[in-house]
């Protein structure tokens, strides 16, 4: 799940939609948890890269919760930012109570799986 805002390349981060591509290539279920407008509004033919977007009126937390419930997967994966330290939103504090694992968007840029 990656966040948008200040995490996705079309958004001022470091994470290319070319990385997520190669995940979607690979079997991973890719999803959006925040400004997901930004990706549908501007991204041809996006609903071929992201099979999940949200949220939509609930929190981010409650929206990995309900993916975590009904999404059956090995793992989950929180991409974004730390409050303060790289963005606006809390991206990490999310992951954490929703049990998901975080990965720093520019780690994630940088190689970290």
């Amino acid at each position: 799940m990656f966040d948008v805002d200040d995490t996705l390349d079309i958004s001022g981060g470091p994470v290319s939609l070319d990385q997520l591509a190669e995940l979607r290539r690979a079997g991973h279920i890719v999803g959006l948890c925040g400004n997901w407008s930004v990706v549908t509004r501007t991204v041809k033919d996006w609903h071929r890269l992201f099979s999940l977007i949200g949220p939509v009126s609930v929190t981010k937390e409650e929206f990995l919760r309900q993916i975590a419930e009904n999404v059956p997967a090995d793992e989950y994966v929180m991409v974004g930012n730390i409050l303060g330290v790289t963005g606006s939103s809390d991206d990490q504090g999310s992951a954490q109570s929703a049990g998901w694992r975080f990965i720093l968007e520019a780690d994630f840029a940088e190689g970290v799986r």
